[in-house]
């Protein structure tokens, strides 16, 4: 799948593009003041509503719905003091529903919930980033390794990328967050803590889904390796570092790669969420900002469910979870579109 000058290099796709750095930067960013951070994020938040305007109407809803959830869990990175100390708050009553001072209310210990959704939010998303670049810069040189063809290069990617292939993902991501949980507790000399660290959590469901990378380049190459113009260029005594690198790689796997970093962010999310629900883990400063997962606050919500008592309280993270991915989706297909040049 080739880039295609009139999909990638449209303009509106590369404002998209253009807007999500300074996302990444405020993420990163060293500098603690908020107003840089907000200006930032708003930046972003602009990037992406100019590819609303290029979208098929299939999708437009979905990008139209996510870019709310986007927008407040942004804000989690602008001021993220003002957030850890509201979701760390219990001064209000319990259980108060959705007013004009609380936009969504109050949970059981009377923390504000859109503060807690914004910080899990922005928990979430970095998550998702520490993924992707994870699974970017490890993925690419093991896909590359994989069609090479000395053995003493070939085989040890290969065994590699087959073991991610072998162990279940979630059990992979939950040996990698309990080793370091002792580690790091051992060399504190303090008991184990419920709170695991957001880059290793990050880096570990990265770790996990190397092979989602490194597969892609591996089919590709091997497709082309067979093609007229790689002959061509063999044959002409061109630098083979060269065309494996900008003929194969650059010019005809980026499209794939950034397509499935896309879909990789959205699983990240998921698996995040799922973690923090089923086993109540808490990803971030536990204890400082209370409450550091969507997943978690639907753990902590559950009750609403089995008592059947404020059952609204489990929608915002539902929600912000579900719209979220279905934008994240909608991202990546747009993606493919723009890259096979079908996109209105």
């Amino acid at each position: 799948m080739p880039l295609n000058p009139k999909g990638w290099f449209h303009p509106l796709v590369l404002l998209c593009w253009v807007g999500f750095l300074p996302f990444v930067f405020a993420v990163f960013s060293p500098f603690s003041g908020h107003a840089v951070k907000l200006g930032l994020v708003f930046l972003s938040m602009t990037g992406l509503a100019y590819l609303v305007f290029n979208l098929k109407r299939s999708m437009l809803w979905a990008v139209l719905l996510v870019l709310p959830i986007y927008g407040f869990t942004c804000l989690g990175y602008a001021d993220p003091d003002f957030y850890l100390k509201a979701a760390a708050a219990s001064g209000y009553q319990q259980i108060l529903g959705p007013s004009a001072k609380l936009w969504l209310g109050s949970d059981y210990e009377g923390r504000d919930i859109l503060a807690t959704l914004v910080l899990g939010g922005k928990n979430a998303y970095t998550v998702g980033l520490y993924c992707c670049l994870t699974a970017l810069l490890l993925g690419i040189p093991f896909g590359l390794g994989l069609t090479s063809k000395k053995p003493w290069i070939k085989y040890p990617c290969f065994w590699v990328v087959q073991f991610y292939e072998i162990v279940p993902q979630i059990f992979f991501v939950l040996i990698v967050l309990g080793v370091y949980n002792f580690w790091a507790a051992a060399s504190a000399g303090e008991r184990l803590i419920d709170s695991y660290s957001l880059p290793i959590a990050g880096v570990a469901i990265g770790l996990s889904s190397l092979p989602s990378i490194a597969r892609i380049i591996e089919n590709r190459i091997f497709l082309l390796k067979s093609e007229r113009f790689v002959l061509a260029l063999e044959s002409s005594n061109v630098n083979r570092t060269k065309i494996l690198l900008y003929n194969l790689l650059w010019k005809n796997c980026t499209a794939e790669i950034l397509i499935q970093t896309t879909f990789l962010f959205g699983s990240a999310l998921l698996l995040e969420s799922a973690l923090s629900f089923a086993f109540e883990i808490g990803f971030g400063d536990l204890g400082t900002g209370g409450y550091q997962s969507w997943g978690k606050l639907l753990a902590e919500a559950r009750r609403s469910i089995l008592f059947g008592e404020n059952a609204w309280i489990v929608l915002p993270p539902i929600l912000a979870t579900l719209i979220s991915i279905m934008g994240v989706n909608a991202l990546g297909q747009r993606l493919a579109q723009s890259s096979s040049g079908t996109g209105d």
